[in-house]
């Protein structure tokens, strides 16, 4: 097949037009640099991940924490790994931005380790985060606060981070409004969202101020309408944990 230059340049708008309707909306809300990815390295190097879902920052008091959802834990985990402890698996887990690799944020404990909790058991994740002390913080990103007043239904969220098919670029932000909340999920309805919400797991949900209400979980039913809404873990058992640490 033979291209005139009319038809070349023709081709090449319609590879431009396609590829531009296949990108994901975003929402024209900025936030600071709030975003972060999950890096983990385990004893037995071959469960490495390179990149793995979001986290972020949290400050309480004098403290910051790193934060990302339990529920990664059903799909990274080692062969071995049957309880909510890293001791002998997990050698670091490290959060960094996605598109500044060098501005690590190393983690110290998994402050929520609990050796009765089974990963494989779903009510081990009904508050689905995982919360770490810190080591060092290279990062340049933001820490977050956490809201401490209910949300209003109609009241707009974003949610922060990298979907699984981004491979750089900075942090995403999309858009959604609070429906309701059942037991600790938030029921949020869609406004801009991404073409697949893979790999959002862990990353914060915030109000529009930016202060933490949720952390991306997955999806509930609502019992009264029988539709799926996207549900990010509330933040009530989190902000419970932290108050009753030791020093606290």
């Amino acid at each position: 097949m033979q291209f005139t230059n009319h038809g070349i340049y023709l081709f090449i708008l319609l590879l431009i037009s396609t590829s531009g309707f296949a990108q994901d909306k975003l929402s024209k809300k900025e936030f600071p640099a709030i975003a972060l990815t999950n890096r983990i390295d385990f004893v037995e190097s071959k469960f490495d991940q390179s990149r793995f879902s979001c986290g972020f920052l949290i400050k309480y008091r004098a403290d910051t924490f790193a934060v990302t959802a339990k529920h990664l834990l059903k799909i990274i985990k080692t062969d071995k790994m049957q309880t909510l402890v890293f001791e002998n698996y997990v050698k670091d887990w490290i959060l960094y931005p996605l598109d500044k690799k060098e501005q690590i944020v190393v983690t110290d404990k998994l402050l929520n380790e609990n050796k009765s909790a089974l990963l494989d058991d779903p009510a081990t994740y009904n508050q689905d985060w995982l919360l770490f002390s810190i080591k060092t913080n290279n990062s340049k990103v933001k820490p977050l606060e956490f809201r401490t007043t209910p949300l209003i239904p109609g009241e707009k969220c974003y949610v922060i981070g990298w979907t699984r098919k981004m491979e750089t670029g900075t942090q995403r932000v999309y858009e959604f409004e609070y429906y309701k909340s059942i037991g600790d999920r938030l029921l949020l309805k869609d406004v801009i969202v991404p073409e697949q919400f893979g790999g959002l797991s862990g990353a914060p949900v915030v109000d529009e101020q930016g202060l933490v209400v949720g952390i991306v979980s997955g999806g509930t039913v609502d019992p009264d309408t029988k539709k799926k809404y996207f549900s990010p873990c509330n933040i009530d058992g989190l902000i419970k944990f932290i108050a009753n640490l030791p020093g606290k």
